[in-house]
């Protein structure tokens, strides 16, 4: 019996499609799984509905990112609105992408039974590493090429003071009225302090936050069709 477990997440309210490694998974539980009453509770159901639900709040906040660029106005103070947003919802994202990459972990030292403690099951752990390869080599050697880039979304998180500074510096780079695409970006190095930033915002590498997830996504979706072949091979 399928378990549409997608749809108890914010996928439910989107348009854009539910991932396809999320619906194989649920064809899989279709096959796999006697309906009961306690299906829904079913390890492997609660498992795939917890990284579903952390990447359809992914594609949510992205979702929030390019709204806010469609409402176009003439009017300075929206063009401010803008930015707040902006920076509030790309915090969200930071935040959400973090989320998914502790679900996947929680996920996998589950289904694996590593030995480590609740609060240390996290691919920023090097015991979790360490009992992975123990436990699961084959399983150890397919995500751990995935390192460099999940230490790239942690050291995000880590450094919103710099990679997300007060709006007032980049409204200093271009004067009091900054265009505003320029009010919408995030800096792509954590070189400066914030008073250097302040003096001097024409010399950090500012981008488009959402070039930054389109950057991500490709990956966040390979990080989650290998963790539902991990639920279904051991479901």
């Amino acid at each position: 019996m399928k378990t549409y477990f997608y749809e108890r997440t914010a996928y439910k309210l989107s348009d854009d499609a539910v991932p396809d490694c999320f619906l194989k998974l649920d064809n899989h539980f279709d096959e796999a799984l006697v309906y009961d009453q306690n299906l829904y509770a079913h390890r492997s159901v609660l498992l795939a509905e917890s990284v579903c639900s952390r990447m359809a709040d992914v594609e949510m906040y992205a979702f929030l990112l390019e709204d806010t660029r469609k409402r176009n106005s003439i009017e300075r103070k929206e063009d401010e609105k803008a930015a707040i947003l902006t920076r509030s919802f790309f915090l969200g994202l930071l935040s959400t992408c973090r989320a998914l990459l502790d679900s996947c972990a929680v996920t996998l030292a589950t289904l694996y039974d590593l030995e480590i403690a609740k609060g240390d099951r996290a691919f920023t752990n090097g015991d979790f590493w360490h009992q992975l390869v123990l436990v699961a080599p084959a399983v150890h050697r397919r995500y751990h090429p995935l390192r460099l880039f999940f230490n790239e979304i942690m050291r995000w998180q880590a450094e919103t003071v710099y990679r997300v500074p007060p709006l007032v510096v980049l409204q200093g780079q271009y004067g009091h009225l900054p265009g505003r695409e320029v009010q919408l970006r995030v800096a792509d190095d954590t070189a400066w302090e914030l008073p250097q930033m302040a003096a001097e915002p024409h010399r950090v590498n500012w981008i488009d936050p959402l070039e930054l997830y389109t950057r991500w996504k490709p990956r966040l979706l390979s990080l989650c069709e290998k963790v539902c072949l991990d639920i279904q091979e051991n479901t």
